[in-house]
């Protein structure tokens, strides 16, 4: 029965590396990014931040810890769906700034997102440094 049900949506678990559905912490890859001078569209709370990826069901899953007062805080979701990030990040409220609609939100986060997902084409565990990607 599982096995059918895991075929109907497409999750081949003998074809599948156990670190794309569950990765470890040697499965990421890491940027760190800051706000530059004068950017009026910089969509975090925080000034700077790591960027964070891992394939997950053989999806990238992008990730932003924001820097807080020099220490890492609680990883949070950023996506293109809205809905998939307000689900994953519930509770979460301070992490990004304020935004007077889903449109303009959308536009500060695409260019991360894209970043994010540039970062999973990289060997696990890579950690770039400046904005090579």
């Amino acid at each position: 029965m599982w096995t059918a049900a895991l075929l109907a949506i497409g999750i081949d678990g003998a074809a599948m590396p156990a670190s794309d559905v569950f990765p470890g912490v040697e499965d990421f890859r890491l940027q760190k990014i800051h706000r530059a001078a004068g950017e009026s569209e910089w969509p975090f709370v925080a000034e700077s931040g790591t960027l964070l990826c891992a394939l997950i069901l053989r999806k990238p899953a992008v990730y932003f810890v924001p820097e807080v007062g020099g220490a890492p805080g609680r990883a949070f979701v950023i996506d293109n769906d809205i809905t998939k990030m307000a689900f994953a990040n519930i509770g979460m409220t301070d992490v990004l700034e304020p935004y007077d609609n889903f449109e303009q939100l959308l536009k500060r986060l695409i260019p991360y997102v894209t970043m994010g997902k540039r970062l999973c084409n990289q060997p696990p565990g890579t950690s770039v440094s400046g904005s090579e990607l």
